[in-house]
């Protein structure tokens, strides 16, 4: 699980840089501080509420209180993370716009 969590915490990395200046290019300068505010916005956002649902997502997934109900619940929460993950990518694949050149 260790070299997952690795793996996905670079991606996090990278992606949050891409998403950035996704975000804010082709902007006025003017507009960039906003831009730069509302998608930091909708990332603490998301952190706000991923660890909680995420939390009871591995809890109602617990079978047991042992060792194995209790990874079993966490197997389920990364799953169910990695599928919004890829679920993200593909709609941002499949819906973001291309630049337009005038």
């Amino acid at each position: 699980m260790l070299p997952a969590t690795f793996i996905g915490g670079v991606g996090n990395m990278l992606l949050i840089v891409g998403f950035m200046v996704t975000a804010t290019s082709g902007l006025p300068d003017h507009e960039q501080g906003m831009a730069t505010g509302l998608a930091t916005m909708s990332q603490q956002i998301g952190i706000t509420m991923g660890t909680p649902v995420m939390s009871a997502i591995a809890t109602g997934a617990m079978t047991t209180t042992t060792l194995t109900g209790i990874l079993g619940g966490i197997h389920t929460a990364i799953a169910v993370n990695t599928a919004l993950v890829l679920l993200t990518a593909l709609t941002t694949t499949l819906f973001l716009r291309t630049p337009t050149t005038k």
